[in-house]
């Protein structure tokens, strides 16, 4: 069934703004809120063929079903509760561009970085400049509580000792004891725990060191290793405990720990920005692709397998990785009481959404690509394999799921 497009969209227009006066009302216990939780967890470098979600799906009314993806149990069931939507893009097809695009409801284009899409290396400019205001804002100033976990990517500025913004190349002159001069936490997020954007890829000259809310975790530059490529050996700075294959667990566990410290406040709706750095070529020491062992108790390394039972790669167990981690925070919303609306669980008045920042990053530049559905192209290609992307949306006590819709929809829109 096709759901009409410009009802839809009133549909959750209506649902989530209620005039002022509506909000002044007091509610009875059994009223659902008028405002919902929200999560967006959006993946990194993932295409349509990346998930059996669209198993079987029509890209469009005439073309032939999907006959082969990669098996992600989690995001097929969770597509049965969801809306599927056939035409979901994003604004651009490498990362930075598309994480400004969706963060400030512009255009990719707005920000500074014009072409190259994503940004490199160190020290960055932050691509959201100061009087911009983001969606994370105007949710806060709606009486949200924001949090970002993961891959941030628009720019960081980091202090020089001095209250100024570092400028080495190498990040020589950053006080890792001073709080970021502008971050996350500058833009509308109250929490804030990731990296500042890729990781241990040999054009990327970040710290290796994880950042929570404005400040560095690790903070003893003597302590430091010193990682890198043979031509940036001993260049890249890195906490002693620094370990790839740690951050998908460790992103995870703080949402956990965010969803249920927020399952106790009986008057805030929550925002969780969701942002792995799964399944980006990593270039780490191990391999190209950093997997953890398992995840929540659950195997990761050597477990992914395409819908045939065919065997995949590293590249792959990453997309079970996030797979997983989505399943477990379904399950902490359909477990947890819902402060707000008494006798009744998180998960029916929360809007979940789960997309990828661009294209898969395998694959023929030209040709039609399993990974991306049949589609033309790849990521950093504005091919639609580039830009066009998983995209589901759920929100039960509102939206009824198992629906496939036609619409065209894009990450710019969402704020």
């Amino acid at each position: 069934m096709i759901v009409n497009t410009q009802n839809a969209r009133l549909l959750i227009l209506l649902a989530i703004f209620t005039s002022d006066a509506a909000e002044a009302r007091p509610q009875q216990s059994s009223a659902r809120p008028s405002k919902p939780n929200i999560i967006i967890m959006m993946a990194d470098d993932m295409g349509i063929g990346d998930t059996s979600a669209y198993l079987g799906v029509r890209l469009s009314p005439k073309a032939p079903p999907i006959a082969r993806t990669l098996r992600t149990p989690a995001l097929e069931r969770f597509a049965r509760s969801a809306v599927v939507f056939t035409d979901g893009y994003t604004p651009a097809s490498m990362c930075s561009a598309t994480r400004y695009s969706l963060l400030t409801g512009r255009f990719a284009h707005r920000s500074y970085l014009k072409y190259q899409g994503w940004l490199p290396h160190g020290p960055n400019i932050p691509m959201i400049q100061q009087g911009l205001s983001t969606l994370p804002e105007m949710l806060q100033a709606s009486g949200y509580r924001t949090a970002a976990i993961g891959k941030y990517h628009v720019g960081m500025s980091f202090d020089n000792g001095e209250g100024k913004p570092a400028t080495d190349f190498f990040f020589h002159d950053v006080d890792f004891t001073k709080p970021l001069l502008d971050g996350p936490t500058h833009h509308g997020f109250s929490e804030y725990f990731g990296v500042t954007g890729n990781t241990e890829d040999p054009l990327d000259t970040e710290p290796r060191v994880l950042i929570r809310n404005d400040r560095f975790t690790f903070t003893d530059r003597s302590r430091m290793k010193m990682i890198g490529t043979k031509k940036r050996e001993g260049r890249i700075l890195a906490a002693p405990d620094w370990d790839l294959r740690n951050l998908g667990p460790l992103y995870l566990r703080e949402a956990e720990s965010f969803i249920d410290r927020q399952s106790t406040n009986e008057n805030q709706p929550f925002f969780l920005y969701y942002v792995p750095n799964a399944n980006h070529f990593q270039r780490n020491p191990d391999g190209d692709y950093a997997v953890p062992d398992e995840i929540a108790g659950t195997p990761i390394k050597g477990q992914s397998r395409y819908t045939d039972n065919g065997a995949a790669g590293d590249r792959e167990d990453m997309v079970l990785e996030n797979d997983v981690v989505l399943g477990n925070l379904l399950q902490i919303l359909k477990s947890t009481d819902d402060p707000r609306w008494p006798d009744h669980k998180l998960i029916e008045n929360t809007l979940v959404i789960f997309t990828s920042d661009n294209g898969p990053n395998i694959g023929d530049n030209l040709g039609r690509n399993q990974e991306s559905g049949g589609l033309r192209g790849k990521k950093a290609k504005l091919w639609e394999g580039g830009i066009r992307v998983p995209f589901l949306v759920s929100w039960p006590a509102v939206l009824q799921g198992g629906k496939l819709n036609r619409s065209i929809v894009t990450l710019t829109d969402l704020y």
